[in-house]
């Protein structure tokens, strides 16, 4: 019985780290998501402020 309980004991624990790799993965993510979304921005309104001296001329 002890052995028993020592395996589920590893193997909750096992899960338990699982779960946390999960979840800092899932913010990592979620972080580099969000800086591309930044750098997309900032390129498209780079672009459009060069097209607007282009439309002036």
């Amino acid at each position: 019985m002890d052995k028993d309980q020592e395996m589920w004991e590893k193997l909750f624990h096992e899960l338990a780290c699982i779960k946390s790799e999960m979840k800092a993965f899932k913010l990592e993510t979620r972080a580099e998501l969000y800086q591309i979304k930044t750098e997309l921005k900032e390129w498209q309104q780079r672009a459009e402020q060069q097209r607007l001296p282009q439309e002036g001329e």
